[in-house]
């Protein structure tokens, strides 16, 4: 491992500050940091953060939206020696309270005292917090006072919180050490060609942990992370931005990347000519889009798969023309290979590994893999395990839950889900975390909750049982959830039934449910 692979995502930021001060980090809607000013800023939220006793292994909640403000407020906690919590702050105020509750958040970073009393209102707790626009007086002069400098974080203290859907019918606090996330850093910068001549597109949202992908290694390398407004814009609407700011690189959900490469099929046009790559992943894509897209001449795509328990990618595949050429037809594109650093295990149930071309588990391990879940050291132990197969003692590997397989010097290829965990638009979703959503409403007293087949890909579909008398309506059911969870956990079809089918021995009888109720 190189030098650079051990020193923390802040400092190699605070190093790029010190070489090139007067490049620029940030372009958005609301302006452009320098180098230069995005340190400075950072530093006086870190001093705002100290003087409110937020320090090493504290959780400090990421409080501002995508932008200028998210990239000061991210790198001020980093240097204050804290770990942002990244959450979804659209979220209804019940799932910001469970996330603060689960991760034991006292702090947070806002714009300013408004912002600040308007979390404290929606979390129902005191936070201690750090204003984004504290620093901004002093970017364009010398600073009368010199801030500290940023705090010299262990490798393997906290370096974020990342939530993700919980099988036990509770969110999973997913706790990223900072020498795995310098490792990948590293690693993606690398595998991207990226420089300091790079405009990367800062897509995401930031409850995403690819909005970090986008970001971090941009920084590290010295070029420009630009934030788009509006990242729910069509693919044909992004093209005038990509070209108007140069954009060199994205980072697309491959859902969207689908839909543009058949809107480039319907009506052919060239691309901006600054970009030159295109990075997909959160979702499985589809041989045909890739082999359309390159027919076109368009810019190579680099398919990645991941997790968050794996600090965001793990594995990635770019074919060249020969691999192309081999698709027998419309398939999964595959998972591809694993990044430097990370080990991939395809395993049988006895956790020996699969002969090749055989059906298996993924397992991931090396130095890409989380610290577990914070603050939940029995579901850690569950799901990172002993791996057998390392080389040295106290290794751990990662169950996926993801059945592949792999030919001889062949990639990884997926081949579907071994649990109830889905993936609906791009978010990764436990079924069980559904089911408890639909549970919580007092006129349910049953309910089992599956992913279906629909024309724009899986969606969430759920049967419930109400209590005897109840009035309640599939559409009062959804707009209860609505105001309780994500979208993205909020069935599509309810079927509203007087009991669920069962067998003599309380096991749901799945052959027997209904047809999803229409909408």
């Amino acid at each position: 491992m190189s030098p650079t692979e051990t020193i923390p995502v802040p400092l190699r930021i605070a190093q790029r500050a010190g070489l090139t001060p007067e490049a620029t980090a940030v372009r958005a809607a609301e302006g452009e940091l320098t180098y230069r000013q995005f340190d400075r800023r950072a530093r006086a939220v870190a001093e705002e953060l100290r003087a409110a006793g937020a320090g090493p292994e504290d959780t400090v909640l990421l409080g501002v939206r995508r932008g200028v403000h998210w990239a000061v407020g991210l790198l001020g906690i980093w240097y204050a020696g804290a770990a942002p919590l990244l959450a979804d702050l659209d979220a209804p105020d019940e799932r910001l309270r469970t996330l603060l509750e689960a991760a034991g958040t006292r702090h947070a970073v806002a714009r300013d005292t408004y912002a600040a009393a308007m979390l404290q209102r929606r979390t129902g707790r005191e936070l201690f917090w750090a204003s984004t626009t504290t620093g901004a007086l002093t970017t364009t002069a010398t600073p009368t006072v010199a801030a500290r400098p940023p705090a010299d974080v262990a490798p393997g203290s906290l370096a974020y919180v990342l939530f993700t859907s919980g099988s036990t019918g509770l969110p999973k606090p997913v706790a990223i050490g900072h020498a795995g996330l310098a490792a990948q850093v590293r690693t993606l910068a690398e595998r991207y060609a990226l420089t300091a001549e790079d405009a990367v597109l800062q897509f995401a949202a930031p409850a995403f942990d690819v909005s970090l992908e986008e970001a971090l290694p941009t920084w590290c390398t010295g070029g420009t992370a630009v934030f788009v407004a509006d990242n729910v814009l069509s693919p044909a609407e992004l093209e005038p931005f990509l070209a108007e700011q140069r954009i060199s690189v994205v980072n697309l959900p491959t859902p969207y990347w689908a839909q543009w490469a058949k809107d480039l099929e319907r009506a052919p046009r060239p691309l901006p000519d600054a970009l030159r790559r295109v990075v997909i992943g959160s979702d499985a894509g589809r041989t045909a889009d890739l082999l359309n897209w390159a027919a076109a001449g368009h810019p190579p795509v680099v398919s990645c798969y991941g997790l968050t328990e794996s600090t965001i990618t793990a594995a990635s595949y770019e074919p060249g023309p020969a691999e192309l050429a081999a698709f027998a037809g419309d398939e999964l594109i595959p998972l591809g290979e694993p990044l430097k650093g990370v080990r991939a295990y395809v395993l049988d149930e006895e956790l020996r590994e699969a002969p090749p071309g055989a059906a298996g588990e993924l397992y991931l391990a090396g130095s890409c893999l989380a610290r577990g879940y914070h603050g939940r050291p029995a579901l850690t132990c569950e799901r990172f395990v002993a791996d057998p197969f390392a080389d040295a003692p106290g290794e751990r590997m990662y169950r996926t839950g993801d059945r592949v397989t792999r030919t001889p010097g062949g990639p990884l290829v997926f081949l579907g889900r071994a649990d109830d965990q889905v993936k609906i638009r791009g978010h990764r979703v436990e079924l069980k975390e559904v089911e408890a959503a639909v549970a919580a409403h007092p006129d349910v007293v049953d309910v089992v909750a599956r992913a279906v087949a629909a024309a724009d890909g899986p969606q969430l579909a759920a049967w419930a049982a109400v209590a005897p008398g109840s009035t309640l309506t599939p559409d009062a059911l959804r707009g209860h959830l609505l105001a309780k969870v994500p979208g993205y956990l909020v069935p599509a079809v309810v079927t509203l039934m007087e009991r669920l089918p069962r067998t003599p021995g309380g096991k749901l009888d799945p052959r027997a449910l209904p047809a999803p109720a229409p909408r």
